[in-house]
């Protein structure tokens, strides 16, 4: 059995058509849990009245991603934990796809489809963990680069082609992910102090280092919305500096951090000066704030 976990905040429409793909291509059988962070555009209500089916976990205030699937998972009673963002949407076949290649696959701790785009193109949805020479090709530009884009084990890998073959890699996006119950309760589930953004990779690692691997499986497919269910890529992009912070300090030796700390440092201030060269003040906005959260998060 697969419990298909959804948190949900004030996009009700996104809700609406996510839970209709979900109840439309998931077997008999399984069930779907939705925790709501408050939704204030009447989200709960609509799956209450819509969606009797859907088990409804109502969150008094918002509690953030993985927090909201920890407390999906902890009521889940299915052997599979499917994670499903508002702006994914499920496609026949698909969870049977995915239980299989977990049951064939005993070393796997957790399993995600290949990420579309609307139009159909491969979107990029995984890569590699933050070791410190990764995190300077990214603060340089480096890895944006074709030939090392194409080759490089980057933390964002951008080449399409990655994600069309069977494969472990280091992450893989929390959009659409399945996990073995058992792994989420020898791993504890996503660490709750991270709100958005950076959450899955931190707990990919915790369930590498417990000796399983994270696969991506091209021969199952959904259609993923992207920033849809966030506020902005704006955003996206400053919580990503903050969770480099917080793995480096969860995770690696301290000596490391004073390192990590200088390489997203000249990696902001490169892309303020881009803003100010280009006259983008969305760009100069963003690595600002960016470089303001990470020295307060030291």
């Amino acid at each position: 059995m697969v419990s298909i976990i959804i948190v949900s905040f004030n996009r009700k429409d996104l809700v609406e058509k996510c839970l209709l793909s979900a109840l439309n291509n998931s077997p008999e059988g399984n069930e779907i849990i939705v925790v709501d962070n408050a939704s204030a555009d009447g989200t709960p209500e609509l799956i209450a009245k819509e969606f009797p089916v859907v088990k409804l976990i109502r969150n008094k205030t918002n509690v953030g991603f993985a927090q909201g699937n920890n407390l999906g998972m902890n009521k889940a009673v299915g052997d599979y934990f499917f994670l499903l963002n508002t702006d994914a949407f499920l496609e026949k076949g698909n969870l049977p796809r995915l239980q299989k290649f977990l049951e064939d696959h005993p070393d796997a701790g957790a399993v995600a489809p290949q990420l579309r785009n609307v139009d159909g193109s491969v979107q990029p949805s995984g890569g590699f963990f933050p070791h410190l020479w990764q995190i300077f090709l990214i603060m340089t530009f480096i890895d944006n680069l074709p030939v090392f884009k194409k080759f490089l084990p980057s933390i964002h890998v951008r080449d399409r082609n990655f994600f069309t073959k069977v494969q472990a890699v280091g992450w893989a996006a929390g959009a659409a992910l399945m996990v073995p119950k058992k792994v989420f309760l020898e791993t504890k589930g996503l660490d709750k102090d991270i709100f958005m953004y950076g959450e899955e990779l931190e707990w990919c690692y915790r369930i590498n280092q417990a000796g399983y691997k994270i696969y991506l499986d091209p021969e199952t497919h959904l259609t993923h919305v992207g920033f849809a269910s966030s506020s902005s890529r704006s955003y996206g992009i400053v919580k990503e500096m903050e969770s480099f912070v917080f793995f480096y300090k969860k995770h690696k030796p301290g000596w490391q951090l004073p390192i990590l700390v200088s390489l997203v440092t000249l990696g902001c201030l490169l892309r303020v000066l881009r803003g100010i060269l280009t006259f983008k003040p969305a760009m100069i906005k963003t690595y600002s704030l960016a470089l303001k959260k990470v020295y307060s998060d030291l």
